[in-house]
């Protein structure tokens, strides 16, 4: 693993950095570009790097920094990196709370209908035929059933905002609902996500979310990623522009 490589890949997470800091990533890239005869990034001295092709990205990524490891998203160089450093954790210091956190980070987190959440490590076991929600954050994974099966849903799985691999594995042949914040960075973990089919759940009081708990410094934050149109997702997009805020899934009730 090049952790160099990883770090210096996730500054295009938010934006476009600066030639200088992703100048080692794009060396190797430049190379890597010549030899492959292929254009997935550019980046210039005192200009800032852009990337032209984000599929071929990660796989150079993937190639270079993982040696071949598959990716297809900057949530799972983030887990990768998390992973990584925990691990050195519990070598270090044999800390049994960073043994816990490990556990967490190559499981699927699932629940069915009320019954309590379930760990699974290989997701070709799981025998699911109904749809799946998806669910960001852990404050509402605690409550979902109450929350969301009035919607419908019996099928719950824990993203954790940056899903593993593990969960990504088992999504990808799913029909899967994301429930998650309704802010600029939600876009871009929907877009992250490659499953049988997907949808962005929208709450029927969303507006009215937006109206009343709108959360305006959040948005403020993000505002620079905020993108102009989405095949999918532009009622959000418009709702964020209309209200100049974010709504965080925590308050929905």
């Amino acid at each position: 693993m090049n952790k160099a490589i990883l770090k210096q890949a996730l500054k295009f997470k938010n934006n476009n950095p600066p030639h200088s800091q992703i100048e080692k990533l794009y060396n190797i890239a430049s190379d890597h570009q010549k030899e492959t005869e292929t254009i997935f990034i550019k980046s210039k001295y005192r200009q800032r790097a852009e990337i032209l092709d984000y599929d071929l990205f990660f796989e150079f990524i993937g190639e270079k920094a993982l040696n071949n490891k598959k990716i297809s998203s900057f949530e799972e160089i983030e887990d990768i990196l998390q992973s990584s450093t925990r691990k050195e954790n519990i070598k270090t210091s044999g800390d049994s709370k960073s043994n816990f956190l490990r556990v967490f980070d190559n499981v699927i987190l699932l629940q069915i209908e009320d019954e309590e959440p379930t760990l699974h490590k290989n997701p070709k076991k799981i025998k699911i035929q109904d749809k799946v929600l998806a669910v960001e954050n852990g404050e509402t994974f605690l409550n979902i059933y109450p929350l969301m099966s009035k919607f419908g849903f019996k099928v719950f799985v824990y993203l954790g905002g940056f899903s593993n691999t593990l969960t990504r594995e088992f999504l990808l042949d799913k029909d899967i609902v994301f429930f998650l914040d309704y802010d600029i960075e939600a876009i871009r973990i929907y877009d992250s996500f490659r499953c049988k089919s997907k949808s962005f759940f929208k709450h029927p009081n969303i507006q009215s979310y937006f109206r009343n708990n709108g959360n305006q410094k959040l948005y403020l934050k993000q505002r620079a990623n905020l993108p102009t149109k989405h095949t999918e997702l532009q009622w959000l997009i418009d709702l964020i522009k209309e209200n100049s805020a974010v709504v965080e899934q925590e308050i929905i009730e």
